[in-house]
């Protein structure tokens, strides 16, 4: 089994919000993730299923330096090995 790190970006697949991973809640058949983001200034959290939102990519910045890239084995990690 697979979960997310936390402090992974993330962009909700409704309403494309760009959020940060900030729990995870592991029940008997399900895992929910707990994210956070900013809106007008008030800080809004919400659990939500993990096919509900996707890793956000990374922002590059503009210039001449080294491109940084993160692979989708960076925001994962394996909780439990069949």
């Amino acid at each position: 089994m697979k979960i997310l790190k936390a402090g992974t970006r993330v962009i909700t697949v409704i309403g494309n919000i760009e959020a940060l991973v900030v729990g995870v809640n592991i029940t008997m058949d399900s895992i929910e993730y707990r994210i956070r983001w900013f809106s007008n200034g008030e800080e809004k959290t919400a659990w939500l299923f993990r096919f509900e939102i996707e890793v956000a990519p990374v922002k590059q910045s503009a210039g001449f330096g080294a491109k940084q890239t993160i692979s989708q084995e960076d925001t994962e990690i394996t909780l439990i090995e069949a």
